[in-house]
């Protein structure tokens, strides 16, 4: 595929090309904070065109028809790494968002994963909270492939026949962006992006992003060599994913280049 639709992910999951074919999800959708009173996320949005920013009923029906859209072109024994945070405004949406997905949806989580990033929002101010170091990856997958979901988790063959599976934890570190972009301000990084493929991404798989943004994921897939397919709203952010593969490829052909003078 390795292409970014410009439009809803409701609709480009209703792409006939796509039932069934995606190996991996990897997304972190809008946190749904934008509109608060004064800080920070209230001077930009996370999208230029996006209002971050829907009642809490709204918000969890939105994400539900999201993951029924996760049913149609995830692939047999598919999972979905779904990144998400808090707003200090309202702590508890993760927890009632996630609930619902498990009660609405043929969905359930199989695994948290913590991302410690190295930098954080803090709140000086506040005499009760803490500073939000680290996010949450939820790993989820059909209720009927809980035991069964794929991963890339390497494993040795014993004496007796029996595979031991390297260990991984479910922490990890890992920079917050690739750098500022007035676009979206609310990026992960490839960095991160990698980490994830590593342990989830068997090898050449399709991975889709229902909010690509400016497209990190994408860069993720293509550093590491695997597919991409992403929906974003944003043409704006789509044009930008395209200068750095453009830049990329012209960094590539360089190097190809001047290794050939060399021979």
């Amino acid at each position: 595929m390795n292409k970014i639709f410009n439009e809803n992910c409701l609709e480009t999951m209703q792409r006939p090309e796509l039932t069934g074919k995606v190996d991996l999800i990897i997304t972190s959708p809008p946190y749904n904070m934008t509109n608060r009173k004064g800080g920070y996320a209230d001077k930009s949005k996370r999208y230029d065109i996006y209002e971050d920013w829907k009642s809490e009923t709204e918000y969890i029906d939105f994400i539900v028809s999201v993951f029924n859209g996760y049913e149609k072109v995830l692939a047999y024994n598919g999972c979905i790494l779904f990144n998400f945070s808090y707003s200090i405004e309202n702590p508890s949406l993760p927890y009632k968002m996630v609930a619902d997905i498990c009660n609405r949806t043929n969905f359930s989580v199989a695994d948290t994963i913590v991302w410690k990033k190295p930098t954080s929002i803090p709140h000086p101010a506040s005499k009760n909270r803490l500073r939000r170091i680290c996010e949450f990856v939820y790993v989820f997958a059909r209720k009927t492939e809980l035991e069964t979901f794929e991963t890339n988790k390497k494993y040795n063959i014993g004496s007796n026949n029996q595979k031991y599976y390297e260990i991984v934890d479910n922490f990890f570190e890992a920079k917050n962006n690739d750098g500022s972009n007035d676009l979206n301000k609310a990026t992960f990084s490839t960095d991160f992006v990698k980490k994830l493929i590593e342990i989830y991404a068997k090898p050449n798989s399709l991975i889709y992003d229902s909010f690509m943004g400016i497209g990190t994921t994408a860069k993720g897939c293509i550093e590491t060599k695997n597919n991409y397919v992403g929906s974003e709203l944003s043409e704006a952010q789509i044009f930008d994913f395209k200068a750095w593969e453009e830049k990329r490829k012209e960094k590539d052909f360089n190097l190809i280049t001047s290794f050939g003078d060399g021979m």
